[in-house]
């Protein structure tokens, strides 16, 4: 309530939302905003950037609804300005994806001779900078004692096992494990190769023997009859479909608990924490920082150069040993 009054008192209008809602754009801006997603979709963007692109531009699409512009012509520099200063109580982060977009759209629509004019130079530059998180991992003994504790004797426990394993091995991310299908799955090179959703960038990892046989197992003894998807892993319960991401998140969090591993507050426990405990076994090894970027898919090793943060041991060695301090009082040393 408090942030509708103040919207209302700041800006004459009412753009606070209690709860994030799927993109709605107004239909005087229906094809202009879609057609800037949908060109955003085929530049390779993730859906799930897309759905972000969207919820930040049917903010805008409001106000200029609010402000009674139904032609996108209308549009000029204090308006755009105003709608700027309706940021002021999200948070750094929301409000600079919220400026990143709005700037990309008016190139879009500029570029795209729906503008006579590139508006993007009247959006602010916030100067934010992401603060890059310590990513979240388990010893690998951790990793062991929650694969053991599957029981693998049910079609879903074969699944799970399968899925974690996955996880755990190779560092699929969960959209990726979702979306493997039989013709990722290469017998004859012991491969398995897919282009990843995150990034869109093919990926060939090796198909580990214990891997291989869970997958196996699963398919010869767990796996639902489903003749309309050729994705390998299914819902154990009708209707019998793909598995969605969330559902993963799900699968290794409860397995966690069923092993007695606890979780600290705020330590992340799904399949993305398994990614993360592979790429530290691998620094404990000495593998090379670029080995682990190909294993895990990454466009460059700056983005795997994060796990550096939870390489204990190589911290050690970067540790200075402390000068002594003296202070002179007399004969006395502190």
């Amino acid at each position: 309530a408090i942030n509708l009054l103040s919207d209302y008192l700041l800006h004459g209008i009412i753009l606070a939302k209690t709860k994030q809602q799927a993109r709605t754009f107004h239909p005087q801006f229906q094809t202009l905003f879609q057609g800037y997603i949908d060109k955003k979709r085929a530049e390779g963007f993730s859906e799930d950037t897309l759905q972000s692109y969207g919820i930040y531009l049917s903010r805008f699409s409001d106000y200029l609804n609010s402000r009674g512009i139904t032609d996108i012509h209308d549009m000029d520099e204090v308006v755009i300005s105003r709608f700027t200063e309706t940021f002021t109580r999200y948070s750094p982060s929301v409000m600079h994806n919220t400026l990143c977009s709005l700037r990309t759209f008016f190139h879009y629509l500029y570029h795209n001779g729906f503008v006579s004019r590139d508006f993007a130079y009247i959006v602010p530059h916030d100067g934010y900078r992401q603060r890059t998180k310590v990513p979240c991992s388990y010893p690998k003994e951790v990793v062991e004692k929650l694969l053991k504790s599957i029981d693998r004797g049910n079609p879903k426990g074969k699944r799970d096992y399968a899925i974690i394993l996955i996880a755990a091995r190779l560092g699929l991310r969960a959209q990726d494990i979702c979306d493997l299908s039989f013709n990722n799955l290469k017998w004859e090179t012991n491969t398995i190769e897919l282009v990843q959703e995150k990034t869109k960038k093919p990926l060939i990892l090796p198909l580990l023997e214990d891997v291989g046989l869970g997958i196996i197992d699963y398919l010869k003894y767990g796996r639902p009859e489903c003749e309309y998807t050729n994705k390998i892993f299914l819902r154990t319960t009708p209707p019998v479909g793909k598995l969605e991401a969330p559902t993963l998140h799900s699968i290794v969090t409860q397995h966690m608990r069923a092993a007695g591993i606890k979780v600290q507050d705020g330590k992340k426990h799904g399949p993305h924490a398994l990614r993360h405990s592979l790429a530290n076994a691998l620094l404990e090894i000495n593998i090379p920082l670029p080995v682990i970027s190909e294993v895990l898919g990454h466009t460059n090793t700056e983005s795997t150069s994060v796990y550096l943060k939870i390489d204990v041991n190589q911290l050690r060695k970067c540790a200075l040993e402390p000068l002594p301090f003296y202070w002179n009082k007399g004969e006395e040393e502190f």
